[in-house]
């Protein structure tokens, strides 16, 4: 995240204190409430239907978003289907489903991407005619100050930005966080056997078993223990036309880096989207 815009930075102060936003960023409501506040950036920023008609999202599915109902880019049906798919390739019957905790992330998820990702800017678009001229479109003549301060769901790919090696930004990704040690013994032991036969890259093992960075557990080990969550994942880009990252961690699920570098942090909070098991039969 770039130095802020002071106006930024009083404008998330007025939204804590009137309640508008939480210590988070995250707009007031829960899954237990079944409903949360209209979309809002970390600084307060309430999103506008310009914003809306931009971005080719509709009210109803800005409602399924509030409601808890569908992340962005999907349908009630579509994330039922794909939240119980998601569990028969995790675990089949799932006879224990208390061993899986699983969250979505993301923009699709929260509407804004986190404070590391700031909201374009002209000069930022400076020799991407294409991105920049509908930027324009977009905010018109709105000063920066009066901007989101973070990009909402799919920015980048409605403007038609290019990323560092020159090609266009595809469509936001789907993540999913599942945090289980049932699955993480699993993938250790799988790992295990791709390290002693020496089928693990040079890039698997520098980065170890635990990602240094982002503390999820290596996607080999986690591709190769189970193929089932891979093929899940492929069936669903294909339908979604977006990338589905499902990601494992420990049942304590991501740690807690607020307190750390840019204090970006998906640890567990009582705001977060949480997927629930299919019923059993």
């Amino acid at each position: 995240m770039a130095d802020e815009d002071p106006g930024f930075a009083k404008r998330r102060q007025e939204a804590q204190a009137m309640g508008l936003i939480d210590a988070d960023g995250r707009v007031q409501g829960s899954q237990r409430e079944g409903i949360r506040a209209w979309p809002r950036d970390d600084t307060g920023y309430l999103v506008q239907p310009r914003d809306l008609e931009f971005l080719g999202l509709s009210w109803q599915q800005v409602d399924w978003w509030r409601r808890f109902q569908a992340p962005l880019g999907t349908t009630p049906r579509q994330f039922k289907d794909m939240s119980s798919s998601l569990f028969r390739a995790m675990c089949g019957g799932c006879e224990r489903p208390e061993d899986y905790d699983v969250r979505v992330h993301g923009s699709w998820a929260f509407f804004f991407s986190g404070r590391h990702k700031d909201f374009p800017t002209e000069q930022g678009l400076a020799g991407q005619p294409v991105a920049l001229e509908r930027l324009r479109q977009w905010m018109g003549t709105t000063p920066p100050s009066e901007r989101p301060a973070r990009r909402p769901f799919e920015t980048l790919y409605k403007l038609g930005a290019l990323d560092e090696k020159g090609k266009p930004v595809g469509p936001s990704d789907g993540d999913f966080h599942i945090s289980s040690d049932v699955m993480v013994a699993e993938a250790r032991q799988k790992w295990d056997e791709l390290k002693d036969a020496g089928k693990l890259s040079d890039e698997d093992l520098r980065k170890g078993f635990i990602h240094p960075k982002y503390s999820f557990v290596n996607r080999t080990a986690v591709r190769e223990a189970f193929p089932d969550l891979e093929k899940w994942a492929a069936v669903w880009e294909e339908r979604l036309g977006r990338g589905v990252v499902p990601s494992l961690f420990p049942s304590s699920g991501p740690p807690d880096k607020s307190q750390e570098g840019n204090g970006i942090s998906t640890h567990f909070r009582n705001t977060d989207w949480v997927v629930t098991p299919p019923p059993k039969r």
